[in-house]
C-alpha cells in the first residue's frame, strides 16, 4: 500500500535558468504534519540544471521537505513524468513545470482535498501569469491564455472534464494502473518540440478508470511567461502541436461515447478531408483578416485545421489501433460514462 504524502514532481530540460525560484517557492509548502518530497527529472539537459537545484537546495536547506534528482534520458515529457512517478514515495502526486512558483500551500491542499474526496483522481488548479517583461505582451496573448496553461478553468469548484497539466494532481495508484498495460500515446513536450496533450490523455485515462476531475480555485500558482514565449512563431507552433494530439484525443471521446467497439478503417480519411474542407472553405476569409494584422484569431484556427487535416493523412490507419486499444481499456475499466 502506498505512504500517505504528496510528491512533487519537477520536469526539466535546460532548466539551469529557470530553476532557482521554483525551488525556492517548493521549499516554502506549509507541510505541517504532511509527508511532502520533491522529485526533479533532469530529461536529457545538455546544460548544468542538476548541478544548480543542487546548489540552489543546499543552500535553502528546508527542514520538513527532501529534494531527489533522477535522470531520464529518454526525451519527454510524459516520459520524464513516469521517471519521476517511479522513483516517488507517496500516493499524491503533484507535476509541477519548471517555471511553475506554487503556492505554500499547494502540497497541504492537495492532500486535503484527496483525503475529502475518495472518487476524485485528478485535481487542477488555477494558474496567474508572471511575465519576465510584461511591457511584451502582445495583444493576442489575452485570446489565447489558456493554451499557456494560465486562468481560472471553471467559474467555481467543481467537477469537469479536463485540466491542464501545470500543477495537475493526480493519484499514484490510479495513474500506475491506467500506464502499465497501455502505454499512452502522447508524449507531450520533446525538447524544443511543442507537442502537447498528455495531459489530456491521463484525464481522458482516469475518467475511463471511473474516477472524478475536480477543478479548485484553492489550488493556485503563479506560471512564469519567458519573452521567447511570446512570439507569434511560439504561438503558432503551440496550436500545431495541439492539433497534433487533437487526432488521438478525438479518439478517446468518440469510444467514450460510442458503443462500436471498432472505427472504421477509413475513418482518418472522412475527418482529414473534413478539416481541409473547413480549411479551404474559410480561406479567403482568414487570409483577409490575418493579412491587416497578424495573431488573429481567424489566422491560428486557420493553422490548426489545416494541421489537424495533415496529422490524420499522417496517423492514417493506426487510428484504428489507436481506438481499439481505447476500448480495450474503457471495457476493462467497465467505464460507465462518469
Amino acid at each position: 500500500m502506498l505512504k500517505n504524502g504528496v510528491s512533487i514532481i519537477v520536469c526539466c530540460y535546460n532548466s539551469s535558468l529557470r530553476i532557482e525560484k521554483t525551488l525556492e517557492y517548493l521549499a516554502a509548502q506549509v507541510v505541517n504534519d504532511i509527508s511532502c518530497e520533491i522529485i526533479l527529472v533532469d530529461n536529457a539537459s545538455t546544460d548544468n540544471t542538476s548541478e544548480v537545484a543542487r546548489l540552489v537546495w543546499a543552500k535553502i536547506q528546508p527542514n520538513d521537505i527532501t529534494l531527489s534528482i533522477v535522470s531520464e534520458l529518454q526525451p519527454g515529457l510524459s516520459n520524464a513524468r513516469l521517471k519521476g512517478v517511479s522513483a516517488s514515495a507517496f500516493e499524491f502526486l503533484v507535476f509541477c513545470d519548471d517555471d511553475n512558483w506554487l503556492d505554500e500551500n499547494y502540497a497541504q491542499n492537495v492532500y486535503k482535498l484527496f483525503t475529502a474526496n475518495l472518487d476524485v483522481g485528478i485535481i487542477g488548479g488555477w494558474g496567474t501569469a508572471q511575465f519576465e517583461d510584461v511591457s511584451v505582451k502582445p495583444f493576442w496573448f489575452d485570446t489565447f491564455y489558456h493554451g499557456y496553461a494560465i486562468g481560472k478553468q471553471a467559474a467555481k469548484e467543481t467537477l469537469v472534464g479536463n485540466v491542464y497539466g501545470a500543477g495537475m494532481a493526480i493519484r499514484k495508484s490510479i495513474l500506475k494502473t491506467l500506464t502499465r498495460e497501455y502505454p499512452m500515446f502522447l508524449n507531450d513536450r520533446k525538447k524544443q518540440e511543442l507537442s502537447s496533450g498528455g495531459d489530456s490523455e491521463l484525464c481522458y485515462r482516469v475518467r475511463i478508470a471511473g474516477y472524478k476531475i475536480l477543478y479548485t480555485p484553492q489550488l493556485t500558482f503563479k506560471h512564469y511567461i519567458a519573452t521567447n514565449r511570446l512570439t507569434l512563431d511560439y504561438l503558432k507552433k503551440l496550436h500545431i502541436g495541439f492539433a497534433k494530439s487533437f487526432v488521438v484525443l478525438n479518439l478517446y471521446d468518440k469510444a467514450l461515447a460510442a458503443e462500436k467497439s471498432e472505427l472504421s478503417v477509413f475513418y482518418w480519411l472522412k475527418k482529414a478531408l473534413y478539416y481541409w474542407g473547413i480549411y479551404l472553405k474559410y480561406w479567403p476569409k482568414h487570409y483577409l483578416a490575418y493579412r491587416k494584422c497578424e495573431g488573429t484569431k481567424e489566422e491560428i484556427l486557420h493553422i490548426t485545421w489545416k494541421n489537424i487535416a495533415i496529422d490524420y493523412f499522417a496517423y492514417n490507419f493506426k487510428t484504428t489501433g489507436i481506438y481499439s486499444e481505447v476500448v480495450a481499456l474503457k471495457n476493462k475499466h467497465k467505464f460507465n460514462g462518469r
